[in-house]
C-alpha cells in the first residue's frame, strides 16, 4: 500500500437505521388491514346495490330501442326489422298497456314456436344466469317488472 493511500480520508459510514417505532408498525398494520378488507369487499358476491328497471333497459334494451324506447338505438339500423317504439305500447294497446304479454315477450323462455322468429335476445335466460352467479341477484321475474315499471314511465299520453 502507498503512503499516500493510509491518508485517504473516507466519509464517514452512515448510521444504521432505526428500527420501526411501534407507532409505525400499527400504522402500517391498520393500513394492511384496512386494504385486505377493501380487497375482500370489492370481490364481495353481494351486490352493492338493487338494479333499477332503468339500468337493465340502458345496458340491454337501449342498443336496440334507444335511450327512450323509441326504437332508435345504434344497432336498429342493421336489424331485419323494424324495432318497435316502446313509448307507445299504451297507445298502441287501445290506451292498456300490455303487461303480461310484455313481461312473456321479454322473458322469451315460454315463447310458443307459433309466433315466429324472435328478433329480441331471451332476457329471462340471461337475467337467470346473472341470479345464479351473482349471490342476492335479482331473479329474472324481479328485473322484468323492474323494466316493465319503467316502460310505464317512458309511455306517452
Amino acid at each position: 500500500m502507498c503512503s499516500r493511500d493510509r491518508n485517504l480520508h473516507l466519509p464517514p459510514l452512515p448510521l444504521p437505521t432505526p428500527a420501526p417505532t411501534v407507532a409505525r408498525i400499527l400504522r402500517y398494520s391498520l393500513a394492511a388491514v384496512l386494504t385486505s378488507a377493501c380487497a375482500l369487499a370489492a370481490c364481495s358476491t353481494t351486490p352493492t346495490r338493487t338494479v333499477t328497471g332503468a339500468d337493465t333497459f340502458a345496458t340491454h334494451c337501449a342498443s336496440c330501442h334507444g335511450p327512450q324506447g323509441e326504437g332508435d338505438g345504434p344497432v336498429a339500423a342493421t336489424m331485419r326489422v323494424t324495432v318497435p317504439n316502446l313509448r307507445s305500447l299504451t297507445e298502441r294497446n287501445g290506451g292498456q298497456f300490455p303487461t303480461e304479454a310484455v313481461a312473456t315477450y321479454v322473458d322469451g323462455r315460454n315463447m310458443p314456436a307459433a309466433h315466429g322468429d324472435r328478433y329480441m335476445p331471451v332476457w329471462g335466460g340471461v337475467f337467470a344466469t346473472t341470479e345464479e352467479l351473482i349471490e342476492g341477484a335479482e331473479n329474472p321475474e324481479q328485473r322484468i317488472d323492474a323494466v316493465i315499471e319503467y316502460l310505464l314511465q317512458l309511455q306517452t299520453d
